[in-house]
């Protein structure tokens, strides 16, 4: 009988795997946890269904282990390609018998935003301050106790930066409450309660592993930068990007200790994991911890840069007896003793923050490639020519993305500011108020009657701050700026249906091809560099 591994939810990064598993002549089964995800996540099944010998929708862990076993091949590893699929990888793992599996005893503690603070806790490990509640005059009566602000209120079981709110008093956790409960996540969660945490004041950080039988190795280490609040959203948390930083080094030091502490606790001995830490004054404190490899492009940037991708550590983990693990890991790891990965060349993921809304009258994409920054390696805008561009208050609300990789640091550096001072002067987005069939802005398609836009009158800067790390407002051509919300679950907002968090607008005009970050199928004129070939 041949060998084949599961996948399940092979979406964002998770597509990685796929290309590592083919590589190695592996057989994959594809297992989709739910048919009522975002269609960001749907869309990316098709544009790989050629990957997959059989496929599997994911009913019970009875039936679906069934399923899996009545096909002629022998499983061998079961992996989580994508967020959605943490819960359900673990729970076929354990009923398919992995040898390479984590307890099912501590998947919530892997996935619940809560609940991984309170592991950490019962287990001595530093954690944050929160409460988890959906009562609103609770959620209140926690924030006066604690007396500090300010909070940040964020889902329990989302991704990035999905639905994070940034509270500066009483009245922003009133809106936020409001705007989140009740709501469906792009994961295809409803966010029946929220967590309410203490501010991580400090420097974020981004740690990746891969794990086998209890042992880690760190394969990246990644410095954050985050928007706290824009003119247009003063309560939202903005991703800006991160950078690669070397692997050796007193803060380096810290974080990976830190991380070990905490991938012990919550249970991850198998497979890759994306832990983020704030380093604050009380030390490092848990932000969240995601139970897969690092979402969008960064198991293939880790690869451009250090040599080897973090898909090829988590399939040599999982599926392959982790024999390169072996190789590489360091018994009684501490310090400069422990596994170092080597910097080839500087890497940075760049987030695209737009100020502005409108319909796009050219693309994002083209302009970003007119500047000829050496570093730039592909733009991958989530809007297109003729559609509704909305300004950014979340990572699902990005303008896109450009991968950025270069030799020199100074470079890259430099191409930085030029992307962030291109979208302060207009010279990346250019809209228009109206698109081509004549509709305003505002009936965009993912604002929908449960999904509420409050327009608010800011201030504008004088000048941006364009140092990469804390970038000052943005102007905004209109006068009007307007903050967006999660979708409302109702019957006329279904996943099915709406095409919701600005990721899926106006696709039935586009041509269709697989981008590299959001799978979603576009113009490939729109999202190609000048020399890259149209096929991946």
């Amino acid at each position: 009988m041949e060998k084949a591994v599961v996948v399940v939810d092979p979406y964002s990064s998770g597509r990685y795997l796929l290309y590592e598993l083919k590589e190695r002549g592996m057989n994959i089964i594809c297992v989709r946890s739910s048919l009522k995800l975002d269609p960001y996540f749907i869309n990316a099944y098709y544009a790989h269904q050629d990957y997959f010998c059989a496929t599997v929708d994911y009913t019970t862990t009875e039936a679906s282990t069934k399923a899996i076993k009545e096909l002629p091949y022998e499983v061998i590893a079961v992996f989580a390609g994508s967020e959605p699929g943490v819960v359900v990888a673990d729970l076929l793992a354990e009923s398919l018998d992995m040898p390479s599996r984590n307890d099912t005893k501590l998947t919530h503690a892997r996935k619940d935003k809560a609940e991984m603070q309170e592991q950490l806790r019962r287990c001595g490990v530093p954690a944050c301050k929160q409460i988890l509640s959906a009562d609103l005059q609770e959620i209140l009566a926690w924030a006066r106790n604690h007396g500090t602000w300010p909070l940040v209120i964020k889902p329990c079981q989302a991704s990035g930066s999905n639905g994070v709110y940034f509270c500066q008093e009483e009245a922003d956790v009133v809106r936020a409450h409001k705007e989140l409960i009740g709501t469906v996540t792009p994961n295809g969660t409803e966010n029946n309660m929220i967590v309410v945490q203490e501010f991580l004041a400090g420097v974020e950080y981004i740690v990746d592993s891969v794990s086998f039988e209890g042992k880690h190795l760190v394969v990246a280490i990644w410095g954050y930068t985050k928007r706290k609040g824009t003119p247009w959203n003063p309560t939202c948390i903005v991703s800006e990007g991160n950078r690669l930083m070397p692997a050796d080094g007193p803060i380096q030091d810290i974080l990976v200790e830190y991380a070990y502490r905490v991938l012990d606790a919550v249970g991850l001995r198998y497979g890759p994991c994306h832990t983020e830490i704030m380093l604050t004054e009380r030390g490092p404190i848990l932000v969240e911890v995601n139970a897969r490899l690092h979402g969008l492009q960064g198991p293939h940037l880790i690869g451009l840069a250090t040599g080897i991708s973090k898909a090829t550590y988590a399939v040599d983990a999982i599926a392959c007896g982790g024999k390169m693990f072996k190789e590489l890991y360091v018994e009684n790891p501490s310090g400069s003793k422990r596994y170092n990965y080597k910097i080839l060349k500087h890497c940075n993921q760049f987030v695209m923050i737009s100020p502005v809304q409108g319909y796009l009258k050219k693309s994002i994409a083209k302009a970003v490639y007119a500047m000829k920054l050496p570093s730039v390696v592909k733009c991958l805008p989530l809007f297109l020519k003729g559609q509704q561009l909305i300004q950014s208050y979340d990572l699902s609300s990005a303008a896109g993305y450009v991968l950025m990789v270069h030799e020199s640091a100074e470079q890259l550096q430099k191409d930085i500011q030029a992307i962030r001072w291109g979208e302060v002067q207009g010279d990346i987005y250019e809209v228009s108020e109206e698109g081509p069939s004549g509709t305003s802005p505002t009936e965009s398609p993912w604002q929908s009657p449960g999904n509420s836009l409050t327009a608010q009158a800011c201030p504008l800067p004088t000048s941006p701050n364009i140092d990469g790390t804390g970038l000052s407002p943005m102007p905004q051509p209109n006068g009007l700026l307007l903050n967006g919300s999660f979708l409302k679950k109702s019957p006329e907002n279904s996943f099915g249906s709406n095409r919701s968090f600005g990721m899926m607008q106006s696709m039935e005009k586009s041509e269709f091809r697989n981008s590299s970050f959001n799978q979603l199928q576009v113009d490939p004129n729109d999202v190609l560099g000048p020399s890259e070939p149209s096929t991946e």
